[in-house]
């Protein structure tokens, strides 16, 4: 569901910057990473919350992405975010 005046895409819509589609990655260390959210404003500060709760601040990573191509962002100047979870090895 958009917010009125937002006519950017959905981050899973075809034809969306890759970057914002769920994926996983392994660091330097070893450690496998899975993205489970990509936003911002007070939603994603609520999913961060919940993801703390839930798997313990430790086993999240947040970073800052690049907007481009979704207009809602890209007009209001507000920042972009995803979520990483830490894959548990039972998981993996």
């Amino acid at each position: 569901m958009q917010e009125e005046g937002c006519s950017g895409k959905s981050p899973d819509a075809e034809g969306c910057p890759g970057q914002t589609i769920a994926e996983e990655r392994t660091d330097a260390t070893g450690t496998r990473w899975k993205k489970v959210y990509t936003g911002g404003g007070a939603h994603f500060r609520h999913w961060v919350e919940q993801f703390k709760e839930i798997y313990a601040e430790e086993n999240l990573s947040v970073e800052e992405e690049d907007p481009a191509g979704f207009s809602c962002f890209e007009q209001s100047g507000e920042k972009m975010y995803s979520v990483w979870l830490r894959v548990r090895q039972e998981e993996a």
